[in-house]
């Protein structure tokens, strides 16, 4: 399908490719993806939707690297029209009304859409700096990729790693891990894989 014939708004067929330029840069990634990031998707128009974490968005702008900024650009343009989400409410362990005004996350590719993958979820999330996401799991194996900030990764079965804007860091199955955003606000790719791509993860 055609960006002309195409219900998608143009921006998000534009985040798409530029995540799709990443592949022959990070080899992670395109290993992680196994050809399901480049292929064609079918597509699910959704309502766009917006949070107050919008507002922090631009305070991002320029904190990318040579290989992930365009990106980042993609994502500040796409913005108004993507559907913004959040995984949690105040009901959940850690997250409080402040904690949810400087998060939120989108799928730019996942069953449910707006690009239909089976195989393969993209979701972007944004963390505001001194935020703590706190330990969490799920089936789908996983990769980050930080496209902008910085984060310490903490992954349960070894050390810490300090993820600036380029950083991959890989959960498998079920593995515990959590994010702290100690130096800077965080902007971040999560690719997943596996089964139950859709399903919240749990926490504790």
């Amino acid at each position: 399908m055609t960006v002309e014939t195409s219900k998608l708004h143009p921006t998000l067929h534009r985040l798409r490719a530029a995540f799709q330029g990443l592949l022959p840069l990070c080899p992670d990634i395109a290993a992680f993806c196994d050809g399901a990031l480049g292929e064609g998707h079918s597509e699910m128009p959704l309502e766009a939707r917006g949070l107050p974490v919008l507002d922090d968005l631009p305070g991002i702008a320029g904190m990318g690297c040579a290989m992930t900024q365009g990106v980042v650009d993609a994502v500040l343009v796409a913005a108004p029209h993507l559907a913004w989400r959040q995984s949690y409410t105040v009901d959940d362990p850690g997250f409080d009304a402040d904690y949810l005004s400087h998060y939120g996350w989108f799928n730019l590719i996942a069953p449910s859409g707006p690009f239909v993958s089976e195989r393969l979820r993209l979701s972007v999330g944004y963390w505001g700096k001194v935020l703590h996401y706190p330990r969490h799991w799920h089936k789908p194996e996983e990769i980050y990729l930080t496209l902008a900030g910085e984060a310490r990764y903490i992954s349960e079965g070894r050390a810490d790693i300090m993820g600036g804007p380029g950083a991959t860091v890989a959960h498998h199955s079920g593995q515990p891990h959590a994010a702290a955003m100690e130096t800077a606000p965080l902007l971040a790719a999560a690719f997943w894989r596996g089964a139950e791509l859709e399903a919240k993860p749990g926490l504790g």
